[in-house]
């Protein structure tokens, strides 16, 4: 094969793609316990990182292992970021964990294990739409594609072949992640030994799906793993969307008991446990350089913390924008930023129900189907259409026994919101001024109470003891990412695979851990931007 200099720069980009194949957890090496090149002494390096999101308190985890000298600060009164739960009227919700799987290895790689608990969630989702109640009970991965392949027995052999494929590019991947780290690979050959990798780089999630099934009503319904990526299948890369799909056919999904704050705290015992300190009520104003490098951060009181390496788990904008304001460097790297949207967020009602629905209402995730294709329910999701788009529910207390207090039940309704419709109120909003704002709250979160409760669960509303809502205003108030994202910048066409963001920067010793890095957010590509950042300081310094 003649490769021209396009293809050879993409042959090179390509070898960027190890980054991007850690989203869900896919490498595993041994980790460095104290590792460090030409005889220098991580101990020289001080450590901030701004944020305790799960990104940064798992680059701090690893950082703190190795030695470095780690101090975590973070705006909010409690660590963890989304992965946070809050009480109210005697109840305890999540703000926003449903499931989490990681590589077996890297929970002993990470020191959580024996400081949190896991409890094994299995494949029992349930879609509720207005012909079908469909709940798929705990399979195999091959009775998993035979079940779906019953429901939609017009095209079987087409499903078969496309979740073939999914877990043929996650084998791909496999592969490849291994000779990466054996510097194994050698670049003329990639088309010809991850041909099906090489194929999706600049693929969307909905061409996938058109190589192997006609029916759009279909492709829909297997789309649903969108969700993940907040993007509708035409947007979302369909790298990272195949890899979703293999992923969740191959691998456990877990719950942390009680809460996701567990997982966030026993992070924060490990750092400690290793000399590491975490600070809350802590505000980021800058980051401090001399020239080009990192010298330390300013907080709002007027503290200062010496750093040699700064680790941003905040928002991009944020980062180069305002922390960066006087820094050249920043500024160009921001002109770079701005060809890419802030993912979509959320609208979540949290339930604390009188009554007990362990048992008495199937499936641990239930879906409400909207009776629309994927793409018109995103159009709608970004209208906040709550009575239009898909209605998602978390039944807690089918997660495990004792969940919620005796004769009590936890329920989490959630929908994703575009900023859009809440921008109206946002000045109003952080003057205080919420009149209109709670009205509007108000109205969304009956709306979705009053669906599930003709679709799923009848008789929700006299069950409620206690409701509390949040909106995309409410998610830009404590983590303040632009448009309240959930997922940082997204996994589109243009910002995935070997595209993405890198989670090293143009300024000397800085490094993204967030969603707004390398692995767009959720818990799983947190960990693995925290465990990329470490990778790369390793070798920086």
């Amino acid at each position: 094969m003649v490769l021209n200099r396009s293809t050879r720069r993409e042959f090179i980009k390509l070898a960027s793609m190890a980054a991007a194949s850690v989203a869900l957890g896919c490498i595993s090496s041994k980790f460095e316990d104290g590792y460090s090149e030409e005889g220098r002494d991580p101990k020289d390096y001080p450590v901030v990182v701004i944020g305790s999101g799960i990104g940064g308190l798992a680059s701090a985890v690893y950082l703190s292992k190795a030695g470095f000298p780690v101090t975590v600060l973070e705006q909010h009164s409690i660590p963890g970021g989304y992965a946070t739960a809050f009480q109210r009227g005697g109840f305890s919700f999540d703000v926003s964990l449903h499931f989490f799987g990681l590589q077996e290895s890297m929970y002993q790689e990470l020191g959580i294990d024996g400081k949190v608990e896991r409890i094994p969630i299995y494949q029992t989702f349930r879609t509720v739409s207005k012909d079908s109640d469909i709940t798929i009970p705990e399979l195999s991965e091959e009775d998993y594609i035979e079940f779906i392949c019953n429901i939609f027995s017009r095209e079987q052999q087409g499903i078969r072949n496309y979740y073939e494929y999914c877990v043929a590019v996650y084998d791909e991947l496999m592969r490849f992640s291994e000779n990466m780290e054996k510097s194994f690979i050698f670049l003329p050959l990639m088309p010809f030994r991850y041909p099906k990798m090489w194929e999706l780089r600049k693929m969307s999630f909905l061409e996938v799906q058109n190589k192997f099934i006609q029916d759009q009503g279909i492709k829909s319904a297997l789309a649903r793993i969108c969700g993940i990526i907040g993007l509708p299948p035409s947007q979302a890369s369909g790298f990272m969307g195949s890899i979703l799909v293999a992923h969740m056919l191959k691998n456990q999904q877990y719950y942390f008991k009680s809460r996701s704050q567990d997982l966030s705290n026993a992070f924060v015992q490990v750092i400690e446990e290793n000399n590491g300190t975490m600070l809350c009520n802590k505000t980021v104003t800058s980051i401090l350089t001399e020239g080009n490098r990192v010298s330390g951060v300013q907080t709002e009181d007027g503290a200062t913390y010496p750093a040699r390496i700064v680790v941003s788990n905040a928002n991009a904008p944020d980062t180069f924008g305002r922390f960066l304001s006087h820094n050249d460097e920043a500024k160009k790297y921001m002109q770079k930023l701005a060809q890419y949207e802030p993912s979509i967020s959320s609208f979540i009602v949290w339930l604390g129900l009188k009554g007990e629905l362990r048992g008495k209402v199937a499936g641990h995730s239930v879906r409400i189907d909207s009776g629309y294709d994927i793409e018109t329910d995103f159009r709608n999701y970004l209208k906040c259409d709550a009575e239009k788009c898909p209605v998602m529910l978390a039944v807690y207390d089918n997660y495990y026994k004792g969940y919620s207090r005796p004769g009590t039940s936890t329920l989490t309704i959630m929908i994703f919101s575009g900023y859009e419709p809440w921008r109206r109120f946002e000045k109003d909003y952080f003057a205080g001024n919420k009149k209109e704002y709670y009205r509007e709250k108000e109205r969304i979160a009956r709306t979705l109470i009053k669906r599930v409760e003709e679709k799923v669960i009848p008789g929700l509303s006299s069950m409620i003891q206690v409701m509390e809502a949040a909106t995309p205003l409410t998610n830009v108030r404590f983590t303040r990412n632009p448009g309240g994202a959930i997922y940082g910048y997204p996994a589109s066409v243009d910002n995935a695979f070997m595209n993405r963001i890198e989670n090293s920067t143009p300024i000397d010793g800085l490094y993204l851990s967030s969603g707004w890095g390398n692995n767009a957010g959720s818990y799983t590509g947190g960990i693995m931007n925290g465990r990329d950042v470490y990778r790369r300081i390793m070798k920086d310094v």
